[in-house]
């Protein structure tokens, strides 16, 4: 079965419930990487609606609730939500990190889903949640540009009463009430289509760190030194390169090269080179331009081809072989 024909049923991630215990089942049946909770204050007038439309690889869901709710994730599943919150607030802590994130009623931001991160909804809150795998959000945004995605995604807590994040939040609601009313036959192809426009949307629009990474090559405030040092990279990934490499071709000393990349790029210069060799193979494994992935890794300068399989594994999602095998069904 391919993708296409898998999201050709209805979705039936939706719900209707009036009861604590109602309420809990049936979130952990829909939402079952959150440990999820009503507090016993918030108990009383019990109501939620639960509805969730599924895209290619991404989902939208709509809640509306009376009462308030509480979740843990249990483990990292490396997925992006992105909550827009129409009542109500969401607040999100990080343990770990030994962060809050707010987002009050009227704005949107974006949450990574990982373990030990807790959800608070407080009572007669209302939200969308724009649901995606970070792989996939980071291989959609590649292909979009052909240029590596070198940061983690972030979208901090934004009013999208106008401006980007209105559109954005726009074409969600239109996705959701176009596969609600659609046929079985013309999911697939809205399915397909509200995906790719609505990651248009965030791409394009939206007041996140997108920027940078995509358009660092022209940035006015991006070092020479550093955007020297990034040309060089790309301009011979299947060379071996140092260090001293990179701070020679960009004209400075390797610790003021490792001090920019750190800045400006969140990540060390040796960091961003491998992104961008495994950018690299992903483009060639895509096009069907290779025969051995232990050839590919060793001629983008990965001595370890089990490590490369890791590592690009982490990037994207999946193994560089299911790739592969993928880019020989689609061809």
């Amino acid at each position: 079965m391919n993708v296409l024909e898998s999201i050709t049923k209805p979705c039936a991630d939706s719900f209707e419930a009036c009861s604590r215990d109602s309420i809990l089942r049936n979130l952990d049946a829909c939402e079952p990487n959150w440990r999820w909770n009503v507090p016993s204050h918030s108990v009383e007038n019990c109501q939620i609606r639960f509805s969730r439309q599924q895209l290619l690889t991404s989902s939208i869901t709509r809640v509306e609730h009376s009462v308030g709710l509480d979740a843990l994730a249990r483990r990292n599943l490396a997925r992006m939500s992105i909550f827009f919150v129409t009542a109500g607030a969401i607040e999100i802590g990080d343990r770990r990190a030994r962060k809050t994130l707010s987002i009050p009623a009227d704005h949107v931001a974006s949450v990574c889903e990982t373990s030990a991160k807790r959800l608070t909804i407080e009572a007669n809150s209302s939200w969308l949640a724009f649901r995606m795998p970070e792989p996939v959000l980071r291989r959609n945004f590649e292909e979009m540009t052909g240029r590596p995605y070198l940061r983690e995604f972030s979208l901090p807590p934004t009013n999208f009463g106008q401006g980007g994040t209105q559109g954005f939040y726009q074409t969600l609601r239109q996705a959701e009430q176009d596969l609600i009313s659609a046929s079985p036959e013309e999911r697939p192809m809205l399915a397909k289509a509200y995906q790719q426009l609505a990651l248009a949307k965030l791409f394009a629009n939206t007041p996140h760190n997108l920027a940078q990474p995509f358009g660092c090559g022209s940035l006015s405030d991006a070092p020479r030194q550093l955007l020297k040092a990034e040309a060089f990279m790309r301009e011979n990934l299947s060379n071996p390169i140092t260090v001293d490499d990179l701070a020679g071709a960009a004209g400075c000393s390797p610790r003021a090269l490792q001090r920019m990349f750190r800045t400006c790029r969140g990540n060390s210069p040796i960091g961003a080179l491998c992104n961008y060799r495994l950018a690299a193979a992903h483009s060639a494994i895509k096009a069907g331009q290779i025969t051995s992935i232990t050839d590919l890794a060793v001629g983008l300068q990965f001595s370890n081809p089990s490590r490369f399989s890791v590592l690009y594994k982490r990037a994207y999602g999946c193994s560089p072989s299911s790739t592969l095998r993928f880019a020989g069904n689609e061809s």
